[in-house]
């Protein structure tokens, strides 16, 4: 069954998609993964489009972070950030700690 929390998610993932960011990204070891062909990124070739804070409703750990991202070789889609074990967490903020302040923007935000 679909909360409205995942709704949420989803309607925000749609809205990207249709403008082309279609790519699903994880972090593994300080690098961005893009699941669809294994590429792999630093953090100075990630470029953050957006980030968007859903709070769980009910319990406070289902809290997480949506990423819209692209990177330099054009790849263009979503990260979910979900705090789930601490480790993650720590794993995860790193990552995007690295980030250089002029690859985060607002700019091609669509929503």
């Amino acid at each position: 069954m679909e909360s409205s929390f995942d709704a949420d998610e989803n309607k925000y993932k749609e809205i990207y998609k249709k403008k082309g960011y279609t790519s699903d990204y994880v972090v593994h070891q300080n690098k961005l993964v893009d699941v669809s062909d294994s590429k792999e990124f630093g953090p100075h070739e990630v470029y953050v489009i957006a980030r968007y804070l859903f709070e769980g409703i009910r319990n406070p750990a289902d809290t997480f972070v949506l990423y819209i991202l692209k990177t330099i070789n054009g790849s263009k889609g979503t990260f979910i950030q979900r705090n789930r074990l601490k480790k993650d967490r720590d794993l995860v903020a790193s990552f995007f700690d690295n980030i250089p302040q002029k690859n985060i923007s607002k700019e091609d935000n669509l929503l």
